[in-house]
């Protein structure tokens, strides 16, 4: 069984054991093997620590036995897989991708401004504290500012390339969270809508905590591939189904760096 490079692999939430246990597990591009009772028919390979609860469960690394929180490999239902972190990767001919109006760059597809250029995947702090990636407009050639993108607005990020074969572009997109992980981050506080992009003006360390239950708990990591945010409480650091959370839940603090 084989994994998808890096930046194209796929985790999902598979409910096993009936439905009483959920872990996040790996999708692999696997074909079923064929039997005489079909017993594999619909099932697609997973990766995740045992017990899954799998078909043919078995040890990832077979040097190993297979034990409680060693990592296996084994058939599932793709029915029983949920909140799918699915990342996807399309060559198109330099002809469709005239047509398409494609070109090299980065963008984010949203749910009310279309396509929009950014400049870059990560997001930052914007003025009115939420998440937001900073938007560009004009010719590729010469960008201008844009209105701030708040990343509760973008469903999917979208990079576009130089296909490796020299004709067309290669385009990947892959799933994004609105949450802005705790960490440093630019200040871009001369931009101007409608000038020239400007250097970042600083950098801030923001801070964000989540209401849960009316308190406020501190955000220590988001995992979006994990689809998991994992936030202080009762004096542990816990983790917590990140589609759980609504993005006006979560509350962010900057201060300088």
């Amino acid at each position: 069984m084989t994994t998808a490079p890096e930046a194209l692999r796929t985790f999902a939430t598979f409910d096993g054991h009936g439905g009483k246990v959920s872990k996040r597990v790996e999708v692999l591009e696997h074909e079923p093997p064929v039997s005489a009772d079909g017993r594999y028919d619909g099932l697609v390979a997973v990766r995740g620590e045992h017990p899954l609860g799998a078909l043919d469960e078995r040890p990832a690394d077979e040097s190993v036995a297979l034990a409680r929180g060693v990592a296996s490999i084994g058939w599932v239902d793709r029915t029983t897989l949920r909140d799918w972190y699915r990342p996807d990767r399309i060559v198109v001919t330099g002809i469709e991708a005239r047509r398409s109006g494609l070109e090299p760059g980065t963008f984010a597809d949203t749910r009310t401004r279309g396509r929009v250029r950014i400049d870059g995947l990560e997001a930052h702090l914007a003025t009115d504290g939420r998440p937001a990636f900073r938007a560009l407009a004009g010719p590729a050639a010469a960008p201008v500012v844009d209105l701030p993108l708040p990343t509760d607005q973008v469903v999917r990020l979208v990079v576009v390339t130089a296909a490796e074969s020299g004709s067309g572009v290669e385009v990947v997109t892959t799933p994004t969270a609105p949450f802005l992980a705790p960490g440093e981050y630019p200040v871009y506080g001369a931009d101007v809508p409608g000038l020239p992009p400007r250097p970042a003006t600083g950098r801030v360390r923001v801070t964000a905590s989540v209401l849960l239950d009316g308190e406020l708990h501190r955000l220590h990591q988001v995992d979006e591939r994990a689809a998991t945010m994992w936030i202080e409480r009762d004096g542990r650091v816990v983790p917590i189904a990140a589609n759980e959370v609504g993005p006006d839940l979560v509350r962010y603090t900057a201060s300088p760096s």
